[in-house]
């Protein structure tokens, strides 16, 4: 907003200059006094701006609509990736699904109607709260594909039992080796994500039960979760 703000005000500035110059029938010295006028009170068009609050008010609202905007994406995509989990029979991703669904829900309502708008709100909380969110979904989406996966082995593998052959064996033994390591790597994700799941929960309640946003400083919430956003950011590289 202020861009375009700043920007009027550079325009406007430069048609009234030209205007000057021809009323003075091009008279350098008082154009040029002219000028530097302008390009102080154009200076001043972004200071006035944030000493009247404009600014703040304007980051908040940019604010506000990302998170409606980031809120209703997740959604919708864990909507989509429990359809899946449901629809392979993982009964612990589709729990997880429900549970972190529930944990964004309760985010959203809580930084609607506590932060926003309120002076000292934790926006680094705030970043770090939704990363972890993000992370904990895209372990649920990888989950998705281990699935698929070891769908597609679980049928091999039944058709290597009907064949018995040395070639059909190789091949059984292979498919055998590939399903226990996916099976190894669907664990881990859920295993991650119930420490995610964890950390969100312990933070929440602690960010909940703060009676002024300024003692926010006090805890070790930011400390933990940031720590953890930044080894979510990392892994997703």
């Amino acid at each position: 907003m202020i861009k375009r703000y700043t920007l009027i005000a550079a325009v406007a500035s430069l048609v009234l200059l030209a205007a000057f110059y021809w009323w003075f029938q091009g008279s350098l010295l008082a154009t040029g006094l002219y000028a530097l006028i302008a390009g102080f009170s154009l200076l001043t068009v972004p200071l006035m701006y944030r000493f009247a609050g404009y600014s703040e008010a304007d980051d908040t609202q940019w604010l506000e609509e990302r998170e409606a905007k980031e809120h209703d994406e997740m959604s919708r995509r864990l909507s989509t990736i429990r359809t899946e989990l449901d629809g392979l029979g993982l009964i612990e991703g589709v729990r997880q699904t429900n549970l972190l669904s529930n944990i964004i829900n309760d985010y959203h309502s809580v930084v609607e109607t506590r932060f926003f708008g309120k002076a000292n709100a934790p926006l680094t909380y705030l970043g770090a709260a939704r990363t972890v969110q993000k992370h904990a979904v895209q372990n649920l989406a990888d989950a998705v594909a281990v699935g698929h996966s070891m769908s597609t082995l679980s049928r091999g593998h039944r058709e290597a039992d009907e064949i018995a052959n040395t070639e059909q064996q190789v091949r059984h033994d292979k498919q055998s080796e590939l399903y226990g390591d996916q099976e190894g790597r669907l664990s881990k994700l859920f295993e991650e994500n119930n420490q995610l799941f964890h950390s969100l929960t312990e933070t929440a309640v602690e960010i909940a039960n703060i009676k002024s946003l300024s003692d926010y400083q006090r805890t070790d919430a930011q400390a933990r979760l940031v720590a953890l956003a930044e080894i979510a950011r990392k892994s997703g590289q």
